[in-house]
């Protein structure tokens, strides 16, 4: 089966998360080769998973934890 951007852009957060399953996350890398939008989007995905599990100490509440990933988003040079 060939992955559109349609079919991909849902899925790009779970597949930079680790979430899916081979058989999909194949087609999604596939597609990533090919597709420099969806790509984009993979990377910024990545960028915010990356920046969110950086941010979070265990035990840290959930209103700390949201200033912290804005704060670190906003120095990556990202808006929100």
């Amino acid at each position: 089966m060939r992955v559109n951007c349609n079919d991909a852009k849902p899925l790009i957060h779970a597949y930079a998360d680790g979430e899916l399953g081979l058989e999909s996350a194949l087609e999604i890398e596939r597609h990533l080769e090919q597709c420099a939008d969806c790509l984009s989007h993979f990377d910024f995905a990545r960028s915010f998973l990356d920046a969110v599990h950086a941010a979070r100490p265990a035990d840290e509440d959930d209103g700390a934890l949201r200033v912290r990933v804005l704060s670190a988003l906003t120095d990556q040079g990202m808006t929100i």
